[in-house]
């Protein structure tokens, strides 16, 4: 069955591509599209040809993994994108021994229709051929699908059926050599620990070895450590940890640790180090400036100027993640609140940790941040020659031009929260399934596109060149984490509550109320404990914000940075956003609260140009359990910084909205208006009496 549409665009070629519809067959549905090629038939004269494209839009578990062995010829262009995409994310709705069962089945229906002679269609021994590169490319890029010792069960699956019905012994021979590599592997773990002389013991973490007991392993001291050693060292440590991310595990349904059906998956263990690394990286900023309350302000002023110092040379390093981490120290309620020590911050850095900090500045969905990793995710060298500080900028260009004469590259470390907010935000804007119950293989691909940006620069990680210290590791493990009362109480002796202020336990609301808002992301700490133990359920409700514990809204005057990514020379500027709030196509994803309710707690919809704001506004009731029947009784209101924009009541909801804000609104009650009115001019009145008042005072 066709469903006909059209909608016509331009790729780079200038080829034109028009999307024509959909094709429903038995368990699955194609987006239909005709595309305009052209083959230069002579010297001097092109043809044009209009070709059809298929792509797959939604199906059954059997029809996508069918997809990835496609029988039709026509089917067969977008076969390489579709087998991407359904390795990267197909454990979210079925598991490896069902997708082997249907390849397996594939495979032998087609071979025996050939040892039949029921060649009906030429490419049915391509299908064979197809599977066997499948399983191959399977196993090579995702291997950790395949790495479950002692048994090794899969592979044996595999090794089994190969030998049993491929006779060319190709992916027999692949198999037993992955296997091979594997159990070396496994025994190579086993010999981590080892009896060496002198009764100390040599023990492996990660690639470095570190002898315990050694003189090499004792720790140092935060003034000893140089602002140089200290980046690289934690540079050192988030490249090694990016490097193992499981991008699969980042995934919105993977990382909030169930299921959709409310059963617990995996625990993402690669993404929860990373985790834990970000926070233990913020933790050691807040316990190196409140370790001795006895201090004056002036040494606590150079431990603070330190950070800074750090934090800009992890900025050349271009390690993202522990720039961001060490921001969150800085930003945390017992630091920012040292108002006495910040004052005496030298100028010129309040102006470089300032310009820091607006890097990850939440405006226009974190638009500074991403557009520094579409510049120089890839590049080979950091780019801060668009730095509103002078000195910032002169030191940083002769760091980088020592860099390109030394022939030392950098990698690139990001900050991960940005894509597993990216993933969350897109596991709760888009269904999982569509029409009567396929799974959304569209959702699929936007989740790809993310996840293939990870894995561009796990790639990138790969230049780092730096010498792990074990002294280093030694020291940073040493240094004891503060919980947070410990750590406010130390920031209170440092600087005691002014008389106006009363104690944190009694009337800190706004503190608490901003602990809501921080990431469920990056929140293993002691700190939040409540937020990491909470009902998984209400995930869907609070997309969250990607701060570290008790950072104010606003710590510092935050501004946009004026860096351009137009000279951008990387690959990731196929895809400056994955995911944005505001798609630049033809879709968004708006975040909308129910009003009277905590704007803390919202949910996010899908908006695309089809959308009208009837079925809109039903669909959010359904959301926030409301009856749909009274939807003619409620509004659409998008927030704006001087005001509130009403969308019509029947017109298309996504030309209504303001485009150039925060994807913010209200669903609100017609009859809360008047209440809303009548409250606004009052407040009006009030204001111009109390200016009469003020002006005749």
């Amino acid at each position: 069955m066709k469903t006909p549409r059209s909608r016509e665009s331009l790729d780079k070629s200038g080829e034109s591509s028009r999307e024509w519809g959909e094709e429903k067959e038995d368990g699955v549905i194609y987006t239909v599209s005709l595309k305009k090629v052209r083959h230069q038939t002579t010297t001097t004269s092109l043809q044009w040809e209009t070709m059809k494209l298929r792509t797959l839009k939604a199906g059954t578990v059997e029809r996508l993994v069918e997809n990835l062995a496609p029988e039709d010829v026509e089917d067969q262009d977008t076969n390489s994108m579709h087998l991407n995409v359904f390795l990267a994310t197909y454990r979210a709705f079925t598991t490896a021994d069902e997708v082997l069962d249907i390849l397996f089945r594939r495979y032998t229906e087609y071979k025996e229709c050939r040892r039949r002679g029921e060649n009906g269609k030429d490419s049915r021994h391509d299908v064979c051929r197809i599977i066997q590169s499948v399983l191959c490319i399977w196993m090579d890029i995702y291997q950790d699908d395949f790495d479950d010792p002692p048994a090794y069960r899969l592979l044996h699956r595999v090794l089994e059926f190969a030998e049993a019905h491929m006779s060319d012994g190709e992916l027999a021979r692949q198999t037993r050599h992955k296997l091979d590599r594997l159990r070396r592997n496994e025994a190579l773990k086993g010999q981590q620990k080892m009896s060496v002389p002198n009764g100390h013991h040599l023990t492996s973490n990660e690639d470095v070895l570190f002898i315990e007991g050694s003189d090499s392993e004792q720790p140092l001291e935060f003034d000893t450590i140089s602002v140089r050693t200290m980046a690289d060292q934690l540079t050192y440590m988030d490249a090694e940890l990016f490097k193992k991310v499981v991008p699969h595990h980042c995934l919105g349904s993977v990382w909030s640790r169930r299921d959709k059906k409310g059963k617990s998956t995996t625990d993402a263990p690669t993404v929860k180090a990373t985790i834990a690394q970000f926070n233990a990286v913020s933790f050691l900023v807040i316990a190196t400036i409140l370790r001795s309350t006895s201090i004056s302000i002036e040494e606590r002023v150079r431990i603070i100027e330190k950070w800074i110092d750090i934090a800009q040379e992890c900025r050349i390093l271009k390690n993202f993640s522990s720039l961001k981490a060490i921001i969150s120290g800085l930003q945390s309620n017992p630091i920012y609140r040292l108002s006495d020590t910040w004052a005496a911050v030298s100028k010129e850095k309040s102006e470089e940790y300032e310009e820091l900090c607006t890097i990850f500045s939440e405006e226009n969905n974190q638009m500074t941040w991403r557009e520094i990793l579409v510049k120089e995710g890839t590049a080979k060298y950091a780019d801060t020659s668009n730095s509103q500080v002078k000195h910032v900028r002169k030191e940083n260009m002769q760091k980088i031009q020592a860099q390109r004469l030394s022939g030392v590259m950098q990698g690139t470390v990001p900050y991960l929260g940005t894509f597993l907010t990216d993933l969350m935000m897109l596991d709760t804007a888009m269904p999982d399934t569509v029409d009567s119950n396929l799974i959304n293989f569209e959702k699929k691909k936007k989740e790809f596109e993310v996840l293939a940006q990870i894995q561009l620069l796990q790639k990138t990680a790969q230049n780092y060149n730096i010498v792990p210290e074990p002294s280093f590791q030694a020291w940073f493990d040493s240094v004891e984490h503060l919980r947070y009362e410990e750590s406010y109480r130390l920031s209170c002796e440092v600087q005691p509550l002014s008389e106006s202020m009363s104690p944190p336990a009694q009337s800190n609301r706004k503190e608490r109320s901003l602990r809501k808002r921080i990431s469920r992301l990056f929140s293993t700490s002691d700190w939040e404990t409540s937020s990491a133990n909470s009902n998984t359920s209400q995930s869907e409700d609070r997309v969250s914000e990607t701060s570290m514990p008790d950072s104010p809204d606003s710590l510092m005057p935050e501004k946009m940075s004026a860096s351009s990514s137009s000279s951008s020379l990387t690959s990731l500027e196929m895809s400056t956003s994955p995911y944005k709030a505001y798609d630049s196509s033809s879709n968004c994803v708006i975040r909308v609260s129910l009003s009277g309710e905590s704007d803390n707690i919202y949910k996010s919809v899908l908006l695309t140009h089809q959308d009208h704001t009837p079925g809109v506004i039903k669909s959010l009731m359904s959301k926030f359990n409301l009856d749909v029947e009274e939807a003619e009784e409620y509004r659409l209101v998008q927030k704006l910084p001087d005001g509130e924009l009403q969308i019509p009541d029947h017109g298309n909801c996504f030309y209504a909205i303001n485009q150039s804000v925060e994807p913010n609104f209200i669903l609100r009650k017609k009859s809360e208006e008047g209440e809303l009115h009548r409250k606004s001019k009052k407040r009006t009145t009030l204001r111009k009496l109390m200016e009469v008042v003020s002006t005749q005072s």
